[in-house]
């Protein structure tokens, strides 16, 4: 054979060899390294209400505890920030609405320490309650200009031109591509729950199809995150529209979901009100498929043997040091506790109720008082009252209003007044002076006024006080909206504390003027 066609065969030899020896080998060669899973921490809370300082609660059997204080939710979240630092995880700071009003601090400053402590704590978003704009939508803007985070909201629009008020969401990159998604989201009902003047130039869209648009386009990314300040049942209605959410995390309906709800496969979670409680998410993220799993839900429960911020610490106190004497000042003592427990007044008769109403017919002369449950914001507690207690538990800048209404439109009113489930916690829930009623279900039945208790007559016209809030048909209560009205001048908060100053001594008790039927 000639030599050459010795050497073509050898070469053909060779490389049949050495490509059964690849193939062989190609087994026990090492695959592409995959890329790790992103750990990522999202720490979050809701309906702060200017609760920047610790306040005590009725714990279990009695027991006076102290809790909350945004400087104790402060160092939680530095020393799970620096665990998670030394273990490469990354971490998000996230408040679900309503860091406003509810405290004498927040009702003088009118939100400027809240911002600046969570400007402090380095707060990641928020999304835009409907107390934000209990000061006025000037005093809203000047806030998120403060605030060194965005506040997210993608229904809140402007009436004339519909633009967005706010940025809708944020997004996050965190690494290797991902991208993590927050929508925010407000309730519906902030036309209602805040003094129409406020929210004149403003609109409130159906929030369903606001965040559909947005998520829509971020799920290509990475996980979509709603950060919502709404009625479960709106959250729940998103999460069955968008079963791929990662999370809700939601506010307004101030209640502790734990165990956190599920709607479908979409996990909704909710840390109760003032501070009271940190909320954890903790998430891991495929960075090939970009999807994230839960690997743990709960709550932190702010307690008094957490160290306070030194920072944080510093802020709160110097805004209560401006507060001044008069907020310490001793106006007099109770010998009950008056009860304006949120789960409490937004469903029943309770002491304070009555006690509010009543100062409100007395000073006005009017036959029947009526204030909103949304008004009352915290129990005065048993022993010396100031006037931080009576700010405390009313917030707001009340005027009293006084009109007529007939008969059947006091029913009306206090149809609307009961239709909530206790779980509701509705804010239209009406206490009462000067007039008595049953609850069946949800009717208002056997409506009896003054001391003489007689029914009721549809065409009689009666005399009534109520808020202002009220009056501009607040909570729904759209009875009183629009009626000829006297404007008294007279604040009801200014009156309760000149009413406990002038008496010293206080004490109520409920007596029976609204009585559930089951």
């Amino acid at each position: 054979m000639p030599l050459h066609l010795v050497m073509k065969r050898f070469r053909f030899f060779m490389v049949a060899v050495l490509l059964t020896c690849l193939f062989a080998c190609a087994g026990t060669l090492p695959t592409e390294k995959q890329p790790n899973p992103i750990s990522l921490t999202i720490l979050f809370f809701n309906d702060l209400h200017g609760h920047l300082m610790p306040f005590e609660i009725k714990g279990e059997k009695g027991v006076k505890e102290e809790v909350g204080g945004i400087a104790r939710v402060a160092t939680l979240i530095r020393q799970i920030r620096e665990e998670n630092n030394r273990e490469q995880v990354h971490t998000l700071v996230l408040v679900a609405g309503d860091i406003l009003q509810g405290t004498p601090m927040s009702t003088v400053f009118k939100g400027d320490p809240d911002i600046r402590c969570l400007n402090a704590m380095r707060v990641d978003a928020m999304t835009v309650g409907n107390h934000e704009f209990d000061f006025g939508l000037d005093n809203f803007l000047k806030l998120k200009e403060q605030a060194a985070f965005p506040f997210l909201s993608a229904n809140i629009v402007l009436k004339d031109s519909r633009r967005l008020l706010c940025r809708p969401s944020l997004a996050v990159p965190v690494e290797q591509g991902v991208i993590l998604t927050i929508i925010g989201a407000t309730t519906q009902e902030l036309l209602t729950t805040t003094q129409a003047e406020n929210v004149t130039t403003l609109d409130v869209i159906d929030s369903v199809s606001a965040v559909r648009q947005i998520y829509a386009k971020a799920i290509e990314h990475g996980p979509v995150l709603l950060l919502s300040h709404s009625r479960q049942e709106t959250d729940r209605r998103i999460a069955r529209e968008l079963p791929d959410l990662t999370a809700v995390i939601g506010g307004h309906d101030q209640v502790l979901l734990s165990p956190y709800g599920i709607e479908g496969s979409v996990p909704i979670l909710q840390a109760f009100e003032k501070g009271r409680y940190l909320g954890r998410l903790d998430l891991r993220i495929d960075p090939v498929s970009r999807q994230a799993k839960l690997i743990n839900a709960g709550y932190i429960k702010v307690t008094a043997d957490i160290a306070m911020d030194p920072e944080v610490a510093a802020i709160v106190s110097g805004y209560h040091e401006q507060l001044g004497e008069q907020f310490k000042e001793v106006i007099g003592r109770s010998d009950s506790f008056l009860d304006g427990e949120r789960g409490h007044i937004r469903y029943q008769e309770t002491n304070l109720g009555d006690f509010i109403t009543d100062i409100m017919r007395a000073h006005t002369g009017a036959q029947i008082a009526m204030i909103n449950a949304g008004a009352l914001r915290a129990s005065i507690k048993e022993g010396t009252v100031t006037v931080e207690d009576v700010f405390r538990a009313m917030p707001y800048d009340n005027e009293l209003v006084r009109m007529e209404l007939t008969g059947a439109e006091i029913h009306q009113a206090l149809q609307r007044s009961v239709r909530g489930a206790r779980e509701e916690e509705d804010g239209g829930f009406l206490h009462v002076s000067g007039i008595t009623f049953d609850v069946r279900g949800r009717t208002a039945e056997n409506i009896r006024v003054g001391a003489e208790q007689q029914l009721i007559e549809p065409a009689a016209i009666y005399s009534v006080v109520v808020p202002d809030f009220l009056a501009s048909g607040g909570d729904t209560h759209v009875v009183f909206k629009g009626r000829p009205q006297i404007k008294t001048g007279s604040p009801l908060r200014e009156l309760i504390v000149d009413t406990i100053r002038q008496k010293k001594v206080i004490s109520a008790k409920t007596e029976g003027r609204i009585r559930r039927i089951e």
